[in-house]
């Protein structure tokens, strides 16, 4: 059965306030969890096959034994905290093996890629470890195009520095279940213009006519179908296109509020730690948006108190 290693809870606000929209969380039996937040895209990209193996790999486990090699596909984010590679499959390891062919593996392209096949990729290939430090064994950077001409066709050579650490060879790659992005079209002749008829409606206008024969034959061809007008950005595509908000403020003091010694109006202190109308408004929008704010730094602005003999229209608070 499957052991534990430890878990962590995110909430959607805080990973989408992160830089990157990424955010840790360290495990109490030691690692670090990370989860990550991004929009879906539009389409289906499909699903990437692929199977590779590696020939005379280099082996790093040492004189009498040999490398257990797997391999990472990673990938880098745009946007802040996005730069680094990140992992987005990993192979299973195959044991004593400096010429292992590793299991085909399907990954979405999409999650590999955003559909994009010219995104550059890394292939990181590493010494399986039990304690999990994992030895590395070399890598390359191409992209889903490279190993898709790659495909039984030619190679790569993983490299740790200057030093070659063997061959990686593409048996199989190719992409299958993608959806089509071509514009629909719509047929003229099949849906033909307005008759004639709609010109003798204007007598100044003088019909010229035409055979329906002749019309009915005439090749109209095709044109693209309208357009549709780009949808208004939602708060998550703001805040995932790097918009910094920031949280503040602003609380009502005048009179309307009602005398604050009085148990039920907005501004009164309860004995009993209840709280009051403002309270509530400030803690339950408050702990939404504090988690988008950049500098986690609120400023509190009053407005229509008198003090000092002085109406104050707006003033900081504390």
């Amino acid at each position: 059965s499957d052991k534990a290693m430890g878990s962590a809870v995110f909430e959607i606000g805080d990973i989408l306030g992160s830089r990157g929209s990424t955010k840790a969380k360290k495990l109490k039996k030691g690692g670090t969890l990370y989860a990550r937040i991004q929009k879906a895209a539009p389409r289906s990209a499909g699903k990437l096959a692929l199977r590779m193996r590696g020939i005379k790999l280099k082996n790093v486990e040492g004189m009498f034994k040999k490398s257990d090699p797997f391999y990472e596909l990673r990938r880098t984010y745009d946007g802040p905290g996005g730069g680094s590679w990140t992992p987005v499959y990993r192979s299973k390891h195959v044991k004593n093996n400096l010429n292992p062919k590793w299991e085909p593996a399907t990954i979405d392209v999409n999650t590999l890629c955003d559909g994009d096949l010219d995104r550059r990729l890394q292939v990181a290939i590493f010494d399986h470890e039990g304690s999990g430090k994992h030895e590395t064994m070399g890598t390359f950077e191409t992209t889903t195009n490279e190993l898709l001409k790659a495909a039984g066709r030619s190679t790569f050579t993983p490299k740790k520095g200057s030093k070659s650490y063997g061959t990686i060879s593409v048996d199989e790659c190719k992409i299958t279940g993608a959806e089509s992005s071509t514009a629909a079209t719509v047929n003229l002749a099949a849906h033909p213009p307005a008759t004639m008829a709609s010109a003798a409606a204007d007598p100044s206008v003088v019909p010229m006519p035409v055979p329906m024969q002749q019309f009915n034959n005439m090749n109209l061809g095709s044109m693209p179908a309208p357009v549709a007008p780009p949808k208004k950005p939602t708060f998550v595509d703001y805040i995932s296109g790097n918009c910094e908000l920031s949280m503040c403020v602003a609380i009502d003091f005048t009179g309307s509020n009602g005398d604050p010694r009085r148990p039920g109006t907005l501004h009164h202190f309860s004995q009993a730690g209840q709280m009051n109308g403002y309270e509530k408004a400030i803690t339950g929008v408050g702990s939404i948006l504090s988690k988008y704010d950049t500098d986690q730094m609120f400023p509190v602005y009053g407005f229509g108190a008198k003090y000092d003999g002085v109406v104050r229209h707006c003033f900081q608070v504390g």
